[in-house]
């Protein structure tokens, strides 16, 4: 980790003494670690070797007419850079989160005799190629259906963090970057693009497609009634109450008009910005809808969400806050992250059928099912609480200390554990 950190950073330090210009307007980015590298961390590290490659561009353009002009010639240059520059950098940033910090992480965090990567495939991104990846990994015989469930949505639960911590980086800076839109759009809507793609495929397609296997494995594991494809499509058009996308199809056409960033328009609420939006979710037990809240107070974002679903006889509702820098004082600040929930219980034990003897290509029967029907509506109550501390000049660290119970939480682990992440931060 320290070589990735120093192997990142240096080359920013070299050309920030050597050529101290400003292209667009800073954020905190943060680059670190934390227990099996959740899509949290991996989120924060893809984002600052995003925006390393941002400002060792800016360095070579940064004196170059086509940054600003809008000339033909600078608009073509200016487009040519988003489509083949950055839309393929997005691309990659986005696979690399679903499948190893998504995938990976959710089998990372379940242990070996169940799940164990077994390695990644990545093909050439768009538009140089087909894009896609894999994950690969092999099954334990104590694995589980539920699992496998979360095995299956972790890709899409990954790339809607990196969607939140993007807008986070927006944020701070009142500002999107148009070179980061794609990547926003990408992750935002991951979870839209998988579920319209089950339509477009025959089923000789879907072996091995996300949805398609979360289905399957959702419908093994609760039996009162079965999700299909037509209902989550339906739910999924929801995803489009984001004013970010729509911001960012703006950004992304004005920087090849103009070469400029957007400002953020937000509703004012007692002096602070604030911003909703509805996303879809996906859950171990059922999806679930979110109504978000983006709060803006100088520079300093506040993030909280109310949650909720119905499945197979099953409401589930949560909550949560997330505030990295709610108090500040002389460079130090202090900040903290509650989440709280009723669901039901995780259903992590074998069934009575073991994973690898169930057919999955034939349809569940609800009169012979896996689990007990008293085990498949027993609810129970979770939370988990962090504590935040950072130091930041331009430079500095961050750490978050804390604890979750059992309980599905979108990038924490399935079972109780700590909760230890420790960042260098740098705005830049």
């Amino acid at each position: 980790m320290r070589k990735l950190c120093l192997t990142l950073i240096s080359p920013l330090l070299l050309l920030g003494a050597s050529h101290p210009f400003h292209q667009f307007h800073d954020a905190t980015y943060q680059v670190g670690w934390d227990l099996h590298f959740s899509p949290y961390a991996g989120g924060e590290d893809i984002l600052f070797a995003h925006r390393v490659l941002e400002r060792a561009e800016g360095y070579l353009v940064s004196k170059s007419p086509a940054c600003s002009s809008k000339q033909a010639a600078a608009r073509f240059w200016r487009f040519s850079e988003l489509y083949l520059g950055w839309l393929p950098v997005n691309y990659l940033a986005v696979v690399a989160q679903h499948e190893v910090f998504g995938h990976g992480y959710r089998i990372r965090d379940i242990n070996r005799d169940r799940a164990e990567v077994a390695g990644y495939n990545f093909n050439a991104p768009i538009p140089y190629g087909p894009g896609g990846a894999a994950t690969y990994y092999n099954i334990g015989s104590s694995m589980t259906t539920t699992e496998e469930t979360s095995i299956a949505m972790a890709g899409v639960e990954s790339t809607a963090i990196l969607a939140i911590l993007t807008k986070f980086k927006w944020l701070e800076s009142h500002r999107i970057d148009p070179r980061q839109t794609l990547l926003y759009l990408f992750s935002q809507h991951d979870l839209n693009l998988y579920i319209g793609s089950l339509k477009v495929k025959d089923d000789t397609d879907l072996n091995g497609h996300d949805i398609h296997s979360y289905i399957k494995t959702l419908n093994y594991t609760y039996t009162n009634h079965f999700l299909n494809s037509g209902r989550l499509r339906s739910l999924s058009w929801i995803n489009l109450a984001d004013p970010f996308t729509f911001y960012s199809i703006y950004s992304w056409f004005r920087y090849i008009s103009c070469g400029k960033e957007t400002r953020i328009p937000m509703i004012s609420v007692y002096k602070m910005g604030y911003l909703p939006t509805i996303r879809l979710g996906l859950t171990p037990f059922g999806p679930e809808v979110f109504v978000e809240n983006f709060l803006l107070q100088g520079k300093r974002p506040i993030y909280f969400y109310l949650k909720g679903g119905r499945h197979s006889d099953n409401s589930y509702q949560g909550l949560g806050i997330y505030a990295p820098r709610l108090w500040a004082k002389k460079g130090w600040f202090f900040g903290l992250r509650l989440d709280s929930w009723r669901q039901p219980k995780l259903l992590l034990e074998p069934g009575n059928v073991p994973f690898e003897e169930i057919n999955f290509d034939i349809k569940p029967n609800p009169n012979d099912p896996l689990y007990p029907y008293s085990e498949q509506h027993d609810m129970q109550m979770g939370a988990a609480g962090s504590f935040l501390i950072a130091y930041s000049a331009r430079s500095g660290f961050e750490a978050e200390l804390g604890y979750k119970s059992i309980g599905f939480l979108p990038g924490y682990s399935l079972r109780a554990s700590p909760t230890v992440r420790l960042f260098y931060s740098l705005v830049f």
